[in-house]
């Protein structure tokens, strides 16, 4: 019966909450059942959201050093996708 929890905290809660009426113990049961279910949706999904809110603030430190893509008509009527630097100090090495 107890192997239906997953979490020690939820056994352990389990134990001190059982009685000597049978039926009284498959409603403690089911009630930490589905709060241990409960718990564990909650903390992935709390997991998440950190994790998505570290992306983004890693994201904005990266800053804004991204080049527009520039399309240029080349020589042969083809077209030339990529970066032009106007200035000589913008070459890219």
């Amino acid at each position: 019966m107890e192997n239906k929890l997953h979490i020690n905290h939820f056994k352990e809660l389990y134990k001190s909450l059982k009685t000597p009426f049978p039926p009284l113990n498959w409603l403690i049961l089911g009630m930490l059942v589905g709060l241990e279910q409960r718990w564990v949706h909650l903390k992935a999904e709390q997991a998440v959201d950190i994790a998505i809110d570290e992306y983004h603030a890693k994201m904005d430190e990266l800053g804004k050093d991204v080049y527009p893509a520039v399309v240029k008509e080349a020589e042969d009527g083809g077209y030339i996708i990529g970066y032009f630097p106007e200035k000589q100090d913008e070459t890219i090495s």
